[in-house]
């Protein structure tokens, strides 16, 4: 199997993923979506070790940290500012902080993976 072929695939596994949530919306079913997109990730994860040429390099791993960096900080601090002006507003205050506590969270679990791989030789 090639990229192209996999890639395909990955399309058509998500279009029925999408059916299938949409219909358990419908009739108000919450177990079937998950078993869907259980049932999704793992055809993929199997379908992607048929492939034959390369799907990711360094490269791109290299462009996913630099992605994954920035969009921590931007949402980090534009979170923790709506947070802080929603609770010296007066409005809003549980929303306000239930923002803030997830931008501590986050940076909480930044702290750890950091320490973590920080530890780990990378591969």
């Amino acid at each position: 199997m090639n990229r192209k072929q996999f890639a395909m695939c990955g399309v058509i596994i998500s279009a029925i993923i999408g059916a299938i949530v949409g219909y358990s919306v419908q009739i108000h079913n919450f177990v079937l979506p998950l078993i869907a997109v259980t049932a999704g990730i793992l055809i993929l994860h199997l379908l992607r070790r048929k492939v034959d040429e390369v799907i990711e390099d360094e490269r791109i791993y290299r462009i996913s940290d630099k992605a994954s960096r920035r969009t921590l900080q931007v949402f980090g601090i534009g979170t923790a500012l709506v947070g802080t002006t929603l609770i010296s507003l007066g409005r809003y205050q549980e929303i306000g902080y239930a923002l803030n506590i997830s931008v501590c969270i986050l940076l909480i679990l930044y702290m750890i993976f950091y320490a973590f791989y920080s530890r780990s030789p990378l591969e």
